[in-house]
């Protein structure tokens, strides 16, 4: 039922600038990715993700990855694949889920930091496999130990962007009160 009323609502006006706002904080964000190897990145993009999620819910989330995605790779140049996309897209929608209407805690924080753990480890080991052939149990691996480490650096992070966006959305969004 909430995600019913939320796409309803996702047609007005602010629900649209919120989304196209956060597509362009995560192109912004994506510049300062880390490139470590093909396969291994650190990447702070996902907070946009997370932001678009916690203001306009999850149907606003899912968006903003999935588009978001999408249009970074057409503007950086990179080679489009569909499964990057869609798993921006769930790290949106889910922390959507975790965050919208809610008050910041360290549970949500620690939800949101373990969905995009999960996702990390499972989808995007899946589609690099699919992209680049390299082993599954090199790239779960590899990944693991990366994710893992990941995993702690991004609860603070998380915990410190919710905590300071959800002051300004109670400031400057009246009716997110």
């Amino acid at each position: 039922m909430q995600i019913k009323k939320q796409s309803w609502s996702f047609g007005n006006v602010q629900s649209l600038c919120t989304c196209g706002l956060m597509i362009a904080l995560y192109i912004v964000l994506s510049l300062f990715n880390i490139r470590i190897s093909d396969t291994l990145e650190i990447r702070i993009g996902f907070l946009a993700f997370i932001a678009a999620g916690m203001i306009g819910g999850p149907v606003a989330g899912f968006a903003t990855g999935f588009l978001g995605d999408m249009l970074n790779c057409f503007i950086r140049g990179f080679a489009y694949f569909p499964g990057f996309s869609l798993s921006y897209g769930l790290v949106g929608a889910l922390c959507g889920l975790i965050l919208y209407k809610a008050r910041p805690s360290i549970s949500r924080v620690v939800g949101c930091a373990f969905v995009e753990y999960i996702i990390s480890i499972t989808l995007t080991s899946a589609w690099l496999y699919l992209m680049y052939g390299t082993p599954l149990n090199v790239l779960l691996t590899s990944r693991l130990i990366k994710c893992t480490l990941n995993f702690f650096v991004n609860i603070v992070i998380i915990y410190v962007f919710v905590e300071a966006l959800h002051r300004i959305v109670r400031q400057a969004l009246p009716a997110q009160r």
